[in-house]
């Protein structure tokens, strides 16, 4: 089996520092004591939560080149044998250290929100159509099946899914129908599409949020956006001579509660023009940079937060929000502050 060394990374440094330790089988309480640290240090450092300093590198490559057990030894002590051990596996993990701070390639900074620097599995998920609402080629009876047309939101999918393709050529991507979710697939990173109405796995995330989706007798077909607070407050779409022309959409990035280093991203609205439009807002070519500009710098590099935006219908094309203007965003939140 490959080593991390060969993908690089802050999540495969994370991991080989991880695997060092359960080959020697260590606690994390026995190897921080060994090295001089906290425990919340070797758990940050296995996690790919912080990065650790070329010398805790080197103490990692000293006490595992040699048969240490309760401290870390003298480099004057190791044989040839293990000096030679000690400084293959140095540069190992300097060079893995490297690669998860190597600054993202010129230009491409815009596209940073979906790209995943561990090259794990990308899972884009979505509801399933009513049986009124499915084509008849969703049927796997039909001669001339197509097993995509069963998704609901699948303008927003396809949009994603050739998107989070390009930048991430490692990783395996893929369109999933929520029901269809095996286990693997609940540990890669997720992207949710749609409201609790067609996917239920948003409805199940959402229910603890100062934000969450409710049936509405003024919206048919469609679940509002409700603001905790007293009273509660409902942002809803807006339509004009019984057109839609302004849809609300939901960006959110929580950190996947299956497995906390990989990401769990939900796009929704209230209809569909909404969560396309959430997708749109960092994938549009015109104008991702700025939107991107904007998710930055309001939140840094926060793994949890989540906003509302206004998304304008122009017959049959959904417009792309522009999180620089004040008007489009509706509301935010982002629990760490």
């Amino acid at each position: 089996m490959a080593r991390p060394e060969a993908l690089g990374g802050t999540a495969e440094l994370g991991s080989r520092l991880r695997e060092l330790r359960e080959e020697r089988r260590l606690t994390q309480s026995e190897l921080g004591r060994a090295l001089g640290v906290a425990v919340s240090s070797i758990s940050s450092w296995e996690g790919g939560v912080k990065i650790p300093t070329m010398r805790r590198l080197a103490d990692y490559a000293t006490y595992f080149a040699a048969d240490a057990d309760a401290r870390l030894p003298e480099l004057d002590s190791l044989s040839a044998e293990q000096r030679s051990e000690r400084n293959r596996l140095k540069r190992e993990l300097e060079r893995l250290r490297a690669a998860g701070k190597d600054p993202v390639p010129a230009g491409s900074g815009a596209l940073d929100f979906w790209r995943f620097r561990d090259e794990g599995p990308v899972r884009i998920v979505t509801g399933e159509l009513s049986a009124e609402s499915m084509s008849p080629a969703a049927s796997v009876e039909q001669l001339n099946y197509v097993g995509l047309t069963a998704h609901s939101d699948l303008d927003a999918a396809v949009e994603l899914f050739g998107h989070v393709r390009a930048l991430n050529p490692g990783s395996d991507v893929g369109i999933q129908l929520a029901r269809k979710l095996a286990d693997d697939d609940l540990r890669a990173h997720l992207v949710f599409l749609g409201s609790g109405l067609i996917n239920p796995w948003v409805g199940a995330l959402t229910a603890e949020w100062p934000v969450r989706q409710v049936g509405d007798d003024s919206v048919p077909d469609g679940e509002v956006f409700e603001l905790a607070g007293e009273p509660p407050r409902r942002l809803k779409p807006v339509f004009r001579h019984g057109l839609l022309i302004e849809d609300v959409g939901m960006l959110v990035r929580i950190p996947n509660p299956n497995n906390i280093r990989r990401t769990l991203t939900i796009c929704s609205g209230v209809f569909t023009r909404g969560g396309f439009g959430a997708v749109r807002s960092l994938t549009d070519p015109k104008i991702r940079a700025r939107n991107h500009e904007y998710v930055t710098g309001r939140f840094g590099e926060a793994a949890n937060f989540g906003l509302l935006m206004r998304v304008p219908v122009i017959n049959h094309a959904t417009g792309t929000p522009d999180l620089q203007n004040p008007a489009t965003r509706l509301h935010e939140w982002h629990p760490a502050t």
